[in-house]
């Protein structure tokens, strides 16, 4: 079977400036991928691509086997994305927010859904009051309902812990180890790197514009990862 996720030689530029050069990496199905890097090193340039929400200027990019330009309806499918852009509508309520998200991914039996994800969120008691007016946490939630809505294959997330209070944060940890236990893919971008640890099966290293390091996540300690980070230790 081909690799769920394939990147082969992937380069970024921005005019003259090099964001990726010549990545390449695959993502099993059931693996649970952290990755690491110093602040600017591309890791969001690089999810993005993977998203479909950027293009790279070089490289391809394969999904199951198939070219990514080929699949990529199926492939906004099948993966759940939580970025730093929250795309929510702000003058809108989290229930038609979630109603507009999941009339376009074609969600069956949506209303009853959407009340549940609601409930798990913690957000059924704000439901028709507008998005708009949410702390960045209440925001962050509502990113995670919206994913849960489509039950995806596959998560890309971008520092999806960031602004979560420490309910919401373990509870997002117990629904990340669920769904990867239950065969989920799962490729994440944080800078929590005891967490990153504890979830992932694997940790890959972004360090001037390359995958540096790529290591199983229980071979490794915080200490190794630290000093990788360390422009010095790469």
């Amino acid at each position: 079977m081909p690799a769920i996720l394939s990147l082969e030689h992937v380069t970024k530029r921005f005019g003259y400036r090099c964001i990726l050069n010549d990545i390449s990496f695959s993502i099993e199905t059931g693996e649970f991928v952290t990755l690491i890097g110093n602040n600017g090193a591309g890791k969001s340039t690089l999810l993005r691509i993977i998203s479909t929400l950027s293009k790279p200027t070089h490289g391809r990019i394969t999904f199951n086997g198939t070219n990514q330009k080929e699949s990529l309806r199926e492939w906004r499918q099948k993966i759940g994305i939580i970025s730093h852009e929250n795309r929510l509508y702000g003058d809108l309520s989290s229930v038609d927010n979630l109603r507009v998200f999941g009339t376009l991914y074609g969600v069956e039996d949506l209303e009853r859904k959407t009340d549940q994800v609601l409930q798990k969120t913690d957000l059924f008691h704000v439901a028709r009051l507008p998005v708009g007016n949410f702390s960045s946490g209440m925001k962050k939630r509502l990113m995670i309902a919206r994913l849960m809505l489509c039950k995806p294959e596959i998560l890309i997330l971008d520092e999806p812990f960031t602004g979560l209070d420490q309910h919401s944060n373990c509870w997002f940890q117990n629904y990340l180890t669920a769904f990867h236990q239950q065969g989920g893919t799962v490729m994440m971008v944080t800078h929590q790197l005891e967490l990153g640890l504890k979830l992932a099966t694997r940790v890959l290293v972004l360090h001037q514009q390359r995958i540096q390091h790529d290591d199983s996540a229980s071979e490794l300690s915080i200490d190794q990862c630290v000093d990788w980070l360390d422009n010095n230790a790469i």
